[in-house]
């Protein structure tokens, strides 16, 4: 029997929250939004780190950063079964998606052997301790089709060990997601694998589409200040001129109500809204390219690469389209990724906005793993859509709890 969602009395504690596999906290802040006590989170990336603890001041454990296995006694969290309510997090995804399986294929490794297939094993570490009554898991939407997705579902339903009679069991839903379907100005599909304890009878429906017409690249940035690109030489030399990470004015006020929800009123500057440099024959393709064009549509003496290889190398953002997927790759370079109207690829604010992080959200790294940190994120705006069910739900939990411990006076 599913147990019936009622209106939530307004005592009821915000249900706990703890990130694993966290990155800079898109998924924590979407959480967050969606009315959760945000505990902590943990990740071995040391800027990701960084920036979680400044976004998330009042987490109760600021772990460092570190492999998630290096924590092998949970009670040093400080948290007891039954304390988190909702486990969430994002396992390294390279091994399961395409350009990850390719680029490991080219390095002649194993790709059924390598560790990070099986770090989801930690994720299940994580629910035989705690026991949360929800976990939420998002990866890359090629893992539906990965050789091991049947085994990660069975294991995060049943356990690793059968004979382990303590693992509770979780129904398990899960789901393709496009995030320019729930108001995040870019098309990027994600996979949602969703569990709710077996013992609590709670439901779970994924959030319907709340975007009708699709959120553009020019609603999400037009109001940020321009940039003046940077010219470096063709041949990189070891210094060279640098974007200032410094307070920056807006252009105008807000233009859209995107520009509205990614600004709060007190904010007068903005914060990492610099962006890379590039030679003088990138900015002359980058000057000459028409919105929505590629790399194998620009004139073929301006190519320095096979376009057979690489037809998409050089790309221009449509400024009344969303944006295609953000991708960690932005590190090595952003000429997927180049501005609509201005001379240069986007900045990191530029590419923050386009993942639906608000400006007070900063970014504390080396810019070109701010960058890093941007690709790999969850949307905030599209992990408050999946959030915020979830939350009713616990809520409610919580509410039969209390109402079965009160004395009867019948």
């Amino acid at each position: 029997m599913i147990q019936e969602v009622r209106p939530v009395s307004k005592n009821i504690k915000l249900p706990t929250v703890l990130d694993i596999f966290c990155g800079a906290g898109g998924m924590t802040l979407g959480f967050q939004k969606a009315g959760c006590e945000i505990l902590g989170g943990i990740d071995k990336n040391p800027h990701a780190i960084r920036t979680h603890h400044k976004n998330f001041p009042d987490c109760k454990v600021k772990c460092d950063a570190g492999p998630i296995e290096s924590i092998t006694d949970l009670s040093q969290l400080g948290f007891a079964p039954g304390e988190i309510d909702i486990l969430i997090g994002g396992p390294p995804c390279q091994v399961f998606s395409v350009v990850g399986i390719g680029k490991m294929k080219s390095l002649g490794k194993n790709i059924e052997t390598d560790t990070r297939n099986f770090l989801y094993k930690e994720f299940i570490r994580f629910l035989e301790y705690y026991k949360p009554i929800f976990f939420v898991i998002e990866n890359v939407n090629h893992l539906l089709n990965h050789w091991i997705f049947p085994t990660l579902i069975s294991d995060l339903e049943n356990g690793l060990d059968i004979k382990n009679t303590d693992y509770p069991g979780y129904d398990i839903s899960y789901k393709i997601l496009t995030a320019s379907d729930y108001g995040v100005p870019q098309v990027r599909k994600r996979l949602f694998i969703v569990g709710r304890r077996k013992d609590t009878n709670l439901a779970f429906d994924f959030p319907e589409p709340n975007t009708v017409i699709p959120i553009s690249v020019g609603e999400a940035i037009g109001d940020l200040p321009e940039l003046e690109p940077l010219c470096l030489p063709l041949k990189r030399k070891s210094t060279g001129p640098k974007q200032n990470d410094s307070p920056k004015s807006y252009k105008s006020a807000p233009l859209s109500e995107y520009q509205k929800l990614m600004r709060s009123d007190f904010e007068k500057t903005v914060m990492n809204h610099f962006c890379r440099s590039h030679n003088d024959k990138d900015l002359h393709i980058f000057k000459i390219m028409p919105q929505g064009g590629k790399y194998k549509n620009i004139p073929d003496e301006l190519k320095r690469y096979s376009d057979q290889i690489f037809e998409d190398k050089y790309k221009r953002l449509h400024w009344e389209q969303p944006s295609w997927t953000l991708t960690a790759h932005m590190q090595k370079d952003c000429l997927a990724y180049i501005h609509p109207k201005q001379t240069r690829s986007i900045s990191v604010r530029e590419a923050a906005r386009l993942q639906s992080f608000p400006d007070h959200f900063v970014f504390d790294a080396p810019m070109t793993r701010m960058f890093e940190l941007v690709g790999n994120s969850v949307p905030p705006l599209l992990a408050e859509a999946i959030a915020k069910p979830i939350v009713k739900q616990v809520q409610a939990y919580y509410e039969v709890q209390s109402e079965m411990s009160q004395p009867s006076f019948r």
